[in-house]
């Protein structure tokens, strides 16, 4: 890539778009050009708030609504099934009358109690209608009840999810737009670079890397305030050291650079490790 390319390829390069070569080449690039620094930490932070999940809450007139259609929504009428008439089965040699006279004296039934039973189709139609509708409410209130629950917890993790990420990136803004912030970028031992937004006006400090490799298991990535020798915590990248951006945690004021180191994950209460670099955060 040519310097024109390298200077066009932050975009590209916050989207995780570039190329491991590119990548490589910009993430050089980027450790003696600020102003590619600062693009890369403003397009960051705009990436960031493009990704939040946003969880709508239903106006508490839907409801409300919802009945009022019902009540004034006509129903379909129930409309059972008329049966078929069934057609008697002649004797031969018999009248029509014989006939039914013999087949009421082979089923023991009076021509009264004849009179009054009603058609076989139309004892089993409405019990057995009665029954599948039933049944399909039945399921209709299950896979209903199932979709609510569905949507309720699905609204329940996204606004678990953006609280989570409200919290990540609060301040990161305020710093970036601050007038006064500074950014000032260092080429790490383990071959990552670390950059660190400090505005003194807000009294913090926003930090994010590039090209830092994963740690093991049980291991992170640790920031420090330098405080002329002294250090003092400044939070936990993670030991996957994928680029992202997090405030630092604590106040700027007294700080002269910020250090990162390697500590058991968890974090220390002081630098364990050599440091893999310092920034200098000149007051």
């Amino acid at each position: 890539m040519n310097e024109d390319e390298l200077h066009s390829a932050t975009g590209a390069y916050v989207l995780h778009a570039l190329p491991d070569d590119e990548r490589r080449a910009f993430e050089d690039h980027l450790a003696s050009c600020e102003a590619c620094a600062r693009e890369v930490a403003e397009l960051q932070v705009s990436a960031a708030r493009l990704a939040q999940p946003v969880a709508v809450v239903p106006p508490s007139s839907l409801w409300r609504r919802v009945q009022e259609r019902i009540a004034v929504t006509p129903q379909a009428p129930y409309a059972p099934r008329t049966p078929s008439t069934a057609q008697a089965t002649p004797v031969p040699g018999a009248s029509s009358s014989a006939a039914v006279a013999a087949a009421r004296q082979d089923l023991s039934v009076s021509p009264a109690a004849e009179e009054h039973r009603p058609a076989e189709g139309a004892r089993s139609v409405g019990p057995r209608l009665l029954r599948l509708a039933l049944a399909a409410c039945m399921a209709l209130v299950v896979a209903f009840g199932g979709v609510a629950a569905w949507q309720y917890q699905a609204a329940e993790r996204a606004r678990s999810q953006l609280a989570v990420a409200e919290d990540r990136y609060a301040g990161v803004s305020d710093v970036l737009a601050a007038s006064d912030v500074e950014l000032h970028t260092q080429p790490l031992a383990n071959g990552g670079t670390g950059t660190i937004a400090v505005s003194r006006s807000q009294d913090a400090a926003v930090f994010f890397a590039t090209g830092v490799p994963a740690l093991p298991v049980g291991q992170t990535y640790a920031l420090w305030f330098d405080e002329d020798g002294t250090y003092r915590p400044a939070g936990l990248v993670g030991r996957s050291g994928a680029q992202d951006m997090q405030m630092l945690n604590g106040p700027v004021a007294g700080a002269t650079a910020v250090g990162i180191t390697v500590e058991p994950a968890g974090g220390s209460s002081q630098p364990t490790t050599p440091t893999l670099g310092k920034i200098d955060i000149p007051a």
